[in-house]
């Protein structure tokens, strides 16, 4: 049991060692809103690696890879 705990632990702390200093999460879309969320590979957000698009009817689209590095964007339902 202590075992497992201990493996889980060290799978968590690895996990959060790999999210880069200058990483952010993206905001929650609010209601009524359509979000957009870009994914970049670097800080400097040159080179585009994946999207993330709420729409207003709550269907959600993605493709490519989630990073720490961000642009984020909303604009209200009409």
């Amino acid at each position: 049991m202590i075992r497992r705990v201990l493996a889980v632990a060290a799978m968590a702390a690895a996990a959060l060692a790999t999210v880069p200093a200058g990483a952010q999460a993206a905001p929650a879309c609010g209601a009524g809103y359509m979000c957009n969320t870009q994914y970049f590979s670097d800080p400097a957000r040159t080179n585009l690696v994946g999207v993330k698009t709420q729409f207003c009817d709550g269907e959600v689209s993605t493709w490519g890879r989630v990073t720490g590095y961000i642009i984020w964007s909303t604009s209200p339902c009409t």
